[in-house]
């Protein structure tokens, strides 16, 4: 039985193409779900000054939507980033992958209670926690490729760029999701600006 257990774990998951399959299928419907946050109330807006009313009143939402799914892209590069360099894959990357896709998949609902709740800390360390969590299953990620020699010499720089990277971003948004001890609406903008810094990726002193 060991012996049939043992020949089925080196078999099953050795396709880095089908990784990558899936991520794409779970990010993509991630990044959808997060639009169906943002609904007009039901009643119908008979001016358009009630109209405007009722979108400024989605700026909650708006705000929410488009930091998560910024959130989302980022994270999405970083693991695409990753599985380009590895020359192959096998059971245990692919549960690393699973369980950040399950954290990816959390990230709607955080940022609905983000939207909802935005003057609460409680709310923001809920949204952090996904975005820890996010973080911890990629270093598991980045940790059992550098274990299983998965990725040859060649792409050992780009595991240094992605591993700084990482710390880096997480580093960054706990310093960030700590102001809502302070002030909840703050450490939202906080998070915001610091997203902004990756999105835009700013040439700096340093290699990140």
């Amino acid at each position: 039985m060991r012996d049939m257990t043992t020949a089925y774990n080196q078999l099953s998951g050795r396709s880095i193409e089908r990784v990558n399959t899936l991520v794409d299928g779970v990010f993509a419907i991630a990044m959808t779900l997060l639009v169906l946050d943002l609904r007009l109330p039901a009643e119908s807006a008979e001016s358009n000054h009630a109209l405007w009313d009722q979108l400024a009143g989605l700026a909650p939402q708006l705000a929410a939507y488009a930091l998560s799914f910024t959130m989302l892209a980022t994270f999405w590069l970083a693991l695409h980033t990753l599985l380009r360099l590895c020359s192959g894959s096998d059971r245990h990357l692919v549960w690393a992958c699973l369980a950040f896709l399950f954290f990816v998949t959390t990230l709607p609902f955080t940022a609905s209670v983000l939207a909802d709740h935005m003057h609460l800390a409680l709310a923001v360390g809920l949204y952090w926690f996904n975005l820890a969590m996010l973080g911890v299953c990629l270093a598991w990620v980045v940790a059992h490729v550098n274990r299983a020699r998965l990725v040859d010499e060649e792409g050992q720089p780009g595991m240094v760029l992605v591993r700084r990277r990482l710390v880096l971003a997480q580093a960054l948004y706990a310093v960030a999701a700590l102001g809502a001890l302070l002030n909840p609406v703050a450490s939202i903008v906080a998070l915001a600006v610091v997203q902004l810094f990756f999105v835009f990726s700013p040439r700096l002193p340093w290699r990140v």
